[in-house]
């Protein structure tokens, strides 16, 4: 599920504030403010609290517990460890230039949010940027395009909502045919720990105001997954403020974040608890 940019973010000016490094720590604390405004779907504005959600407690048909390969004692462990030099250097994201088709513009932004979080998982890569939420040019969260071919699991359904990871594309298909697309941030640039479900799943349980019990954060519209051959557990769809503010360069803790209100609130208002899911590559 998405981390809690915020308390990453205090993180790293503990650390910047421990070693005197009060010039990279003046980047980050601008990249914060200006990452947040006109993005979160709540119309809340920079340096404002997301809307109040209820936080449910973890029980059996409620949350899915995390496996052992997500567990929440190794999350802690990773929250308290101190930042190395590296990894609170300021980066610069390379956006892809006008004319990168889509996917490939968002593999390498995600390449790179991968390589900085492989050099320190303990510290947001967009923290250490102070700059804008990373996405390609002319990207909107809603403007995906169905795939120009589909596997047979998707186009012989009933109805199936299908994730191609090479896209970074959910597709709702009814009948075989796609009825429309939405871009998703997974967890696969985090690292093996945190990679996103494949295969077949279906929706087990959802929770309109839902708080992550491991991370804190908030996930509205979560949609719980149980897959069928995975390991993965405690994945589901929602939104993310995160996505929202980081754009491509970070990632998710496995989650689907959606990065806009309207096509989360559509799925959520036409998926119903037992909605099949299949994830795949292209």
């Amino acid at each position: 599920m998405t981390g809690h940019a915020w308390v990453r973010r205090g993180i790293v000016a503990s650390a910047l504030l421990a070693t005197g490094a009060v010039a990279v720590m003046a980047v980050g604390a601008g990249g914060a403010d200006s990452s947040q405004a006109g993005y979160r779907a709540d119309g809340t504005t920079t340096g404002t609290t997301p809307p109040a959600v209820a936080a449910i407690s973890p029980s059996p048909g409620t949350e899915a517990t995390p496996a052992v390969s997500k567990a929440a004692t190794a999350d802690v462990a990773a929250a308290t460890a101190p930042p190395t030099a590296q990894a609170i250097t300021p980066a610069v994201v390379a956006i892809p230039p006008a004319g990168t088709p889509m996917s490939q513009a968002i593999k390498m932004i995600q390449d790179q949010a991968a390589s900085a979080l492989a050099a320190n998982p303990t510290v947001e890569p967009h923290d250490a940027v102070g700059g804008p939420p990373a996405f390609p040019v002319g990207f909107d969260f809603g403007a995906a395009s169905p795939p120009a071919t589909a596997p047979s699991e998707c186009i012989k359904a009933k109805r199936i909502i299908c994730v191609d990871k090479t896209t970074y594309t959910a597709t709702v298909y009814e009948a075989g045919k796609p009825q429309w697309s939405f871009y998703v941030r997974p967890g696969d640039a985090r690292g093996t720990r945190y990679q996103t479900g494949e295969g077949y799943g279906h929706i087990t349980h959802k929770s309109r105001n839902h708080v992550s019990s491991i991370y804190g954060t908030p996930m509205p519209y979560a949609m719980f997954i149980a897959w069928d051959n995975s390991p993965a557990t405690g994945e589901a769809f929602h939104l993310s403020y995160q996505f929202q503010s980081e754009g491509y360069y970070g990632a998710s803790h496995g989650c689907m974040g959606v990065g806009t209100e309207a096509a989360i609130k559509r799925l959520w208002d036409t998926s119903p608890k037992g909605t099949r899911v299949f994830v795949y590559r292209t």
